[in-house]
């Protein structure tokens, strides 16, 4: 199968888009019973997943469950902290890239434990090297927010925060299990950040919504534009990993984008076409440094937490609580030792590399390199991409997807990720 014959394959298949494998059991090969090596990766970002949440949305995919009692919360952080410790003592030399502390809904949890989680952010980073452009971020929503915690996130140097909105209509909202928050609220919670110090807001919303159309989208733009945020990121619907049908097609996921884009761009923010991270600073990814090195570098990071996942240059690991069917089940006062580890070959690697670049729509060369890509094949694949106009090169060794290859994004960054034994023998 040529490469042209594998995008033809692969544009209308929802499963390409920015999840990676399409299916664990497609690195049942790869499992084995050690845990993750991080002995080459001495340069990477934490990770911490709170699971807890006021509300479950439908839409989202990641492990959660309602939020318990203040004694299961103060039980769960005390032995993500002890995981934390375990792995600081086993790799000395560290230096931290980036951190973030996501959901699930971190400020979902009580003021006291919210603050109990803050020290042990501080107890985490105690003791090891930071990074120039090291830039902590954590998430929240408007409703579990409070004056408290907005001093603790700014007080242990927490200057980027991330609320998620998804959608300012409150009848899609409602057909995703969602409750709303007014402007009026959110206008004031974002005011009262930059008060205390945090420098930076970022707002997620999100496209693919049942119910969503244009009017709820030109909503969405004016509800930015009031609010003003530093920094907005959109995220598309990936339905295949919610096992949900599609509701809208390629062209019309591309043509909502294309209304937020233009929105955002018309207000002054800064973003080439095609990325999901929007901002106000165009010397600004709009991303934290965590996220920044993982989608831009494919640089290692490493998860605390129920079903929190780590990469390093040997594979990938997913923690306890991984497809727990009942995440409820999955507390345990021990920790959250890894469950799934995958010793990746290069291949699985870049292909991991590749569908997370997607969020950004651009990727590097010299990383591909770095992991060990086929450069013949590479070539192969951007004479085409670049030829049919699908990609182009950007600033440095950045290649990006343009206007014509977005609508297909997904088929197109995984023509860098293909197995060998779906291509010709002349590319190999």
């Amino acid at each position: 199968m040529t490469i042209a014959e594998l995008f033809q394959s692969r544009k209308n298949d929802p499963r390409w888009n920015t999840s990676y494998p399409l299916n664990p059991s497609d690195w049942a090969a790869y499992r084995v019973s050690s845990p993750l090596s991080f002995e080459k990766d001495r340069r990477l970002s934490f990770y911490i997943h709170i699971p807890f949440c006021k509300q479950l949305c439908s839409f989202c995919e990641y492990t959660r469950m309602l939020c318990p009692d203040e004694d299961v919360q103060r039980g769960y952080l005390l032995a993500v902290t002890n995981d934390i410790e375990r792995f600081k003592q086993q790799y000395q030399d560290i230096t931290l890239l980036g951190f973030d502390i996501g959901g699930g809904t971190p400020t979902s949890l009580s003021e006291t434990n919210f603050t109990l989680l803050m020290q042990i952010y501080q107890k985490a980073i105690a003791g090891l090297r930071i990074d120039d452009n090291y830039e902590p971020s954590l998430e929240g929503t408007f409703n579990t927010l409070s004056e408290r915690k907005l001093e603790e996130i700014s007080k242990h140097g927490f200057q980027r925060l991330s609320l998620g909105v998804q959608s300012s209509c409150n009848t899609v909202l409602h057909q995703h299990h969602r409750g709303p928050s007014s402007e009026s609220m959110m206008l004031s919670w974002i005011e009262k950040a930059w008060k205390k110090g945090i420098k930076k807001v970022n707002l997620d919303f999100m496209y693919g919504l049942n119910g969503q159309n244009a009017s709820a989208i030109g909503q969405d733009i004016e509800l930015i534009n009031r609010l003003k945020p530093q920094q907005v990121t959109l995220y598309e619907l990936r339905t295949n990993m919610i096992s949900a049908k599609n509701s809208f097609t390629k062209e019309e996921l591309y043509n909502q984008y294309v209304l937020y884009y233009e929105g955002l761009i018309a207000m002054g923010y800064k973003a080439r076409f095609g990325q999901n991270t929007f901002s106000v600073d165009a010397a600004d990814e709009g991303v934290s440094s965590y996220l920044r090195e993982r989608m831009l570098n494919g640089a290692a990071y490493k998860g605390f937490g129920m079903s929190a996942q780590s990469m390093s240059s040997a594979g990938v690991s997913y923690n306890l609580g991984k497809l727990a069917v009942i995440p409820q089940n999955g507390l345990n006062s021990d920790g959250y030792p890894e469950q799934f580890t995958y010793l990746l070959p290069f291949t699985e690697l870049i292909s991991k590399y590749m569908a997370i670049s997607a969020y950004n729509g651009s990727f590097s060369i010299s990383r591909l390199k770095d992991f060990g890509i086929n450069e013949e094949y590479l070539n192969e694949a951007l004479d085409f991409c670049i030829c049919e106009g699908l990609m182009y090169k950007g600033e440095d060794d950045r290649i990006c997807v343009s206007p014509k290859g977005f609508m297909h994004y997904g088929a197109l960054f995984s023509l860098f990720n293909s197995k060998p034994q779906t291509l010709p023998s002349v590319l190999l």
